[in-house]
This record gives C-alpha cells, structure tokens and sequence, in this order.
C-alpha cells in the first residue's frame, strides 16, 4: 500500500467506526505513547527486559497509523514529504 491509500484508509476508518477524529494534540500523544511502546519491544528484543509486550510490528503499526492521522489533520501529502525528505537526505550520499 503507497501513502496516499494508507492516508486515505485512515481517513475512511475514522468515518465508519463513527469515532469523533481525534483532536491535533491527542494524536501527538498517541505518537509518543506509541514510539515508548515500541522502545519497550526494542529492550526485549535486546535483552534489557524479559517483561512480554507487544509485537513490534504492531507497536510500529499502531505509530505510524497515528502519524497519517495527524498527517492527514494538517492535509499533508505523505507522497510528497517523502519525495522532499529523500532530496534532502540524497545530498549527503
């Protein structure tokens, strides 16, 4: 799936769950709660924990959902902020 149907799913998702679309400041709470959940499968992952949490792809998916949530509240194309990162980071290679 391309960013543009992922930011499109999302979108649809909010409409047929009938949730109320979270508010700018709640999906960047869920970003952060995420990316902890994720450092938390990275420590079992390396030995530093032995506490079983959740899958790392799911914590991963859980983020990045979140991350075209609040892509989409601000009408960004993720397509395109791709295509501009990747300029910017090909200068350095």
């Amino acid at each position: 799936m391309d960013l543009k149907e992922a930011q499109k799913k999302v979108d649809e998702w909010f409409e047929k769950s009938g949730s109320k679309k979270w508010p700018k400041f709640v999906i960047f709470a869920r970003i952060i709660e995420e990316m902890g959940e994720i450092g938390k499968c990275m420590n079992v992952r390396e030995g530093y924990q032995k506490k079983k949490v959740s899958e790392l792809d799911d914590e991963f998916g859980d983020a990045l959902f979140s991350l075209i949530a609040l892509a989409n509240e601000y009408n960004l194309d993720l397509n395109e902020v791709m295509e501009k990162v990747f300029e910017k980071y090909n200068k350095y290679i």
